[in-house]
């Protein structure tokens, strides 16, 4: 074969690969099921960078505008547009630009985890109601039901509904669990606290490491909450509505922070409502 000829074969080849890479290059941005249009993040990120910059994220049909460390991975979202954010306890303030990369276990611990979902297809009380009330499946459990759990008092504005370990253990026996079975154990449960409106309906649901679980698993060393000695951390779930924007917010914390459940759920809210970018908020 000669020169020429060599080099229209090689080129022949050649063509064919750019052109398959040209059509594999990532999209620069990437719209949701509701018509919300985000700017994607391509290419190696810096969660170090300071100040950080913004990335965008999408709720349902509304567009966010959050700076990188807010994020709970600090670089923005996830491929497919998921996300969390973190927020450090108990100041409720980002973490420092990078502090999140290599996590440790006292970062972790001292870590609110805020997830948002936009409901679109579902009632939101129908959904907070799935979150206290026993799918068929369930129905029998006594650590599904309201019902079946010890009720105490109001306090701080939430009503506890207590684990009932003796009939919990009394139900899973009968149902042919062996009595080292780690269901039957205390921390393989939740105590409940219900928040109420004005007109009796539920609007919070948190879920907690049982009170008989007395170590929290956490400490304080200079100013920080850090992991202590010993195995097992006490911590919560929380969930909430935001009906004006079709959102359920979740979280997690430590359970020292249900005592201030209140300041969490405007937190959590607040940081959605200015992230919002005006165009989308009034598209709605």
């Amino acid at each position: 074969m000669n020169p020429i000829a060599k080099t229209v074969w090689a080129l022949s080849l050649l063509l064919p690969l750019a052109a398959c890479a040209k059509q594999e290059a990532p999209a620069k941005t990437m719209t949701n099921e509701q018509g919300c249009t985000r700017i994607r993040s391509i290419g190696p990120q810096d969660p170090y960078k300071d100040p950080p910059p913004l990335k965008q994220a999408c709720l349902g049909p509304y567009l966010l505008e959050i700076p990188q460390n807010y994020f709970y991975n600090q670089i923005g979202t996830e491929h497919d547009g998921s996300y969390a954010l973190a927020l450090e306890y108990p100041s409720l303030e980002p973490f420092k630009p990078g502090e999140r990369i290599g996590l440790s276990v006292d970062v972790a611990v001292r870590t609110v985890t805020v997830k948002y979902s936009y409901i679109d297809r579902t009632d939101l009380e129908t959904v907070m109601k799935r979150e206290y009330t026993p799918m068929d499946h369930q129905v029998g459990d006594p650590e599904e039901s309201l019902d079946t759990r010890v009720k105490g008092e109001l306090k701080n504005g939430l009503t506890p509904y207590y684990v009932d370990m003796e009939k919990v253990r009394a139900h899973y026996l009968k149902e042919g669990m062996r009595e080292n079975a780690p269901v039957l154990k205390t921390d393989w449960h939740t105590d409940w606290y219900l928040g109420r409106d004005g007109d009796g309906k539920v609007t919070t649901v948190i879920k907690c490491t049982p009170r008989e679980i007395t170590e929290p698993g956490v400490e304080y060393r200079g100013g920080k909450m850090v992991k202590s000695h010993g195995d097992g951390l006490a911590e919560c779930d929380h969930t909430i509505m935001m009906a004006d924007l079709d959102t359920i917010i979740r979280m997690n914390y430590p359970r020292e922070g249900v005592l201030h459940w209140r300041k969490l759920e405007t937190r959590a809210r607040q940081l959605v409502t200015d992230s919002i970018v005006d165009t989308r908020r009034d598209a709605k």
